[in-house]
């Protein structure tokens, strides 16, 4: 039965190379938001125009998603699902179009995440620019999966420097 997968975690807690294992080990499709923004609008676009683009790349990421279970192929949503309403609206949007919904919760603490950002941002051309303020400024908007959201949920402790 093809399975949507939800990547829920803060930025450099490790979510990109959980889907690349996730991907593997369930023959499935991942779909990376920040990929798609990266490729279409480059690495740095100002926040003016980020959030609008987003919103178009996301609502893309969601109809190719639908597409690629129909065809019986599972997904993974590679995108941090931070907030108790971005999975609420998960649920409910991908419940429309598949039964089998699993969360990936990954854990790690905000230092080395921070550290992995920054070092990724320094020495990787293709990935996203993110400076040290954009990540504290973003961090309070992060809200790890609650026991009380009734998600059907994985929890990984990812500690292990990605770089």
């Amino acid at each position: 039965m093809p399975t949507v997968h939800f990547l829920c975690g803060y930025m450099g807690f490790g979510k990109s190379t959980v889907a690349r294992k996730l991907a593997v080990q369930y023959n499935a499709v991942i779909l990376n938001d920040d990929e798609f923004m990266r490729d279409l609008f480059g690495r740095n676009l100002p926040e003016e125009l980020f959030r609008p683009a987003h919103e178009k790349v996301s609502e893309f990421t969601w109809k190719l998603g639908e597409r690629i279970i129909s065809v019986g192929t599972s997904v993974i949503f590679d995108r941090g699902f931070w907030s108790r309403q971005s999975r609420r609206e998960a649920v409910e949007r991908a419940g429309r179009f598949c039964d089998s919904l699993l969360f990936h919760q990954i854990e790690c603490d905000m230092e080395t995440a921070k550290q992995r950002v920054l070092n990724r941002t320094q020495i990787d051309d293709a990935a996203l620019e993110i400076n040290e303020n954009t990540f504290d400024v973003m961090a309070h908007c992060y809200e790890p999966i609650g026991p009380d959201e009734g998600l059907n949920v994985i929890y990984y402790k990812n500690t292990l420097p990605l770089f």
